[in-house]
C-alpha cells in the first residue's frame, strides 16, 4: 500500500532487543519463591544500567510471563535484517548474570530450545494509513516498542472503531467506504502514536546509564514507591494518570460518539 502511495515507512534500530519467555505453573512447582510470583497480583519490573526485566502472571495464574530489554549484541546492523535469533541458554543468562537470585532462578527454567531474542525497532508514524477501500490496522500502522504493553490493546481499538464507523455506511460504494475509513483514520490515529510515544519515553527513561540523569530518576522510583504509588514515576505503563488515559476509556461508546460526528463533517463531498 506504502509503494503504491509512493511513501516510505521510516524504520531505525533502538539498538534494544527482547527476550520474550513463558513459564508454566509445573516448571516453577519446586521453588516456592517463585510459585508464590505466579499466584500474586503483581507486576514486578527489574531495572539495571540498559536492562529491565518485567513478569507477571497471565492465563488465570497458570503461567508467568516474561520479557526483558537489553542492548543488542546478537543481530547484524541493517534494519533489513531479521528480528529474531535462536541463542544459546549461557548467552541470555551472561546478560542478566548481575541481577538478583530470583530472576536467575527464573531464566535458568527456561528451556534450551525457547531461547529466541527479539530485535527491537523503532517505526516512524505513517503520514496516512488508508489508501481508497484498504485501511492499515494494528502493527502495519503504528507498532512500537513493548514498554505499555499497549501492542494488541491498540489493535483491538483498532477493530472496534472500524465496526462503529462501517456499521454507519449509507452504502458499499468505494467512496462511502473510504470516507468511513478516513474516519477511522481521524479518531484513532493521534492515540495511537501518543501511546507508541509513551513506550519510547518509558524506554530512554528506564535505560538510563550512571550520571545526574538516572540519580533524579531514581530518587522519583523512590518517591514514587514511599507514596504508595500516589505520585508520578518514570515508568510510563506504572503512572496512574497514564493508566487511566489508557484503560479508563470506554473506546466503543466514545468510538460510536465521535464516529457519528465525524461522517457528518465528511459527507457528502468531503
Amino acid at each position: 500500500m506504502l509503494k503504491s502511495l509512493n511513501f516510505t515507512a521510516s524504520i531505525t534500530d533502538s539498538q534494544e532487543a527482547a527476550y520474550r519467555i513463558m513459564l508454566t505453573r509445573s516448571q516453577l512447582s519446586s521453588d516456592l519463591s517463585l510459585l508464590a510470583l505466579l499466584d500474586a497480583e503483581v507486576v514486578t519490573r527489574w531495572i539495571a544500567e540498559r536492562r529491565h526485566i518485567i513478569t507477571y502472571p497471565v492465563t488465570n495464574h497458570t503461567i508467568y510471563n516474561i520479557s526483558t530489554n537489553q542492548p543488542v549484541v546478537n543481530f547484524a546492523s541493517a534494519p533489513s535484517e531479521t528480528y529474531t535469533t535462536k541463542e544459546p541458554e549461557i548467552v541470555m543468562l551472561e546478560v542478566f548474570e548481575d541481577f538478583c537470585p530470583t530472576v536467575l532462578k527464573l531464566l535458568n527454567l527456561i528451556p534450551e530450545e525457547e531461547v529466541c531474542e527479539w530485535k527491537l525497532r523503532i517505526h516512524e508514524p505513517l503520514s496516512t494509513w488508508i489508501n481508497g477501500s484498504v485501511a492499515l490496522v494494528g502493527d502495519a500502522c503504528h507498532t512500537s516498542l513493548s514498554h505499555m504493553s499497549q501492542g494488541g490493546a491498540r489493535s483491538v481499538e483498532d477493530g472496534s472503531v472500524l465496526g462503529v464507523v462501517l456499521a454507519n455506511l449509507p452504502d458499499a460504494s468505494p467512496d462511502a467506504i473510504n470516507k468511513a475509513l478516513r474516519v477511522y483514520e481521524k479518531i484513532r490515529k493521534q492515540r495511537a502514536e501518543m501511546l507508541v510515544e509513551l513506550a519510547a519515553a518509558s524506554a530512554r527513561n528506564l535505560h538510563l546509564g550512571e550520571g545526574k540523569a538516572k540519580e533524579e530518576r531514581d530518587r522519583i522510583f523512590r518517591e514514587f514507591r514511599e507514596k504508595g504509588g500516589k505520585a508520578p514515576v518514570p515508568d510510563k505503563w506504572a503512572d496512574a494518570e497514564v493508566q487511566k488515559m489508557v484503560y479508563g476509556i470506554d473506546c466503543v461508546k466514545l468510538h460510536e460518539s465521535n464516529s457519528r460526528i465525524c461522517i457528518i463533517l465528511c459527507a457528502p463531498n468531503d
